[in-house]
């Protein structure tokens, strides 16, 4: 367990001590509150989404196309969907995981600035399932275990730079806010940074709706695409 949750918890602390304390020594405090206390909550969203996303991409693709493991499952009573719910349920877990650890870091470190924060996993689980079936609907596509260098580098890279983390959207064009509110990671990263600092309202459920909306969408898609792959 070490091994699996380890490597990308540390990254995540690494983010939050070079930019908290690396930037915010020159950048004092956004919004009214300081840098890194800024910043946490979106690095421990961060955090759930590479945690659920690793599991249900990277390790998904080995077990379907490697390993055969669901091959082997399919010819047992389980059906296609039950093994990619089941996909679903593990890398969520795996990212909610991610973000309660963090979450305890963050607080005695006076980075939780609300009671609201208690409602945080709840969130996380919530999040980590989303974008578990969006990771799993790319792997679904997926043919060579190369092709996720694309998704890596070209989608969840530049989500991650962009979703709100490392500074507000206030300060950017109105066509580039409207891109960010276009990302899941955005909407789970304000949700979480109003539940940890406060200031929660109905748009903290509305972000939270978007990401249940981004899971209702993509749920079915890799049960169909796996569907035919496997029972072809």
């Amino acid at each position: 367990m070490l091994v699996t949750l380890g490597p990308r918890f540390v990254e995540a602390i690494a983010y939050l001590a070079i930019m908290g304390l690396g930037l915010g020594a020159y950048l004092k405090s956004v919004d009214g509150i300081s840098y890194v206390q800024f910043i946490a909550p979106g690095v421990a969203a961060s955090a759930v989404m590479f945690g659920a996303i690793l599991e249900t991409s990277y390790n998904a693709f080995v077990r379907i196309h490697v390993r055969r493991v669901f091959e082997a499952a399919v010819t047992t009573p389980l059906s296609v969907g039950d093994v990619v719910v089941g996909e679903y349920l593990w890398g969520a877990t795996r990212g909610a995981i991610y973000g309660v650890v963090f979450l305890g870091v963050m607080a005695p470190f006076g980075l939780v600035a609300s009671w609201w924060a208690i409602l945080c996993p709840l969130v996380f689980v919530i999040g980590a399932l989303t974008f578990a079936v969006l990771g799993m609907s790319y792997t679904s596509f997926a043919k060579n275990i190369e092709h996720f260098n694309i998704f890596w580098t070209g989608v969840l890279t530049p989500m991650f730079l962009f979703s709100g983390i490392f500074f507000p959207f206030s300060g950017l064009p109105d066509w580039a806010q409207v891109i960010g509110w276009c990302l899941p990671l955005s909407h789970f990263v304000a949700a979480t940074r109003e539940l940890a600092l406060g200031g929660v309202g109905w748009i903290t459920a509305l972000h939270v709706l978007v990401l249940v909306g981004f899971a209702t969408v993509f749920f079915m898609l890799p049960i169909r695409r796996l569907r035919r792959t496997l029972l072809a």
